[in-house]
């Protein structure tokens, strides 16, 4: 017999192998498709909202460690 059976409804307490080719049919899929999206780095942020966000966690970086400062010291 040269073609697997993988009709389980029978309930033969089998577990279904994994068929490999399918996986891989499932990543080329996938990997032609990746083309499609534009990548996530590619997308432009205005140079402003850029410099807001770093500000913002440098002054929160600069309160919890001053925060850290207080209660080793305290």
């Amino acid at each position: 017999m040269s073609e697997r059976d993988t009709d389980f409804s029978a309930g033969t307490g089998d577990a279904p192998v994994p068929d490999p080719s399918r996986s891989t049919a499932e990543f080329r899929a996938f990997a032609d498709r990746a083309g499609e999206a534009e990548p996530a780095w590619s997308m432009r942020a205005p140079g402003r909202k850029v410099a807001l966000l770093a500000g913002a966690v440098l002054v929160v970086a600069v309160v919890l460690a001053i925060i850290a400062l207080m209660v080793a010291h305290g």
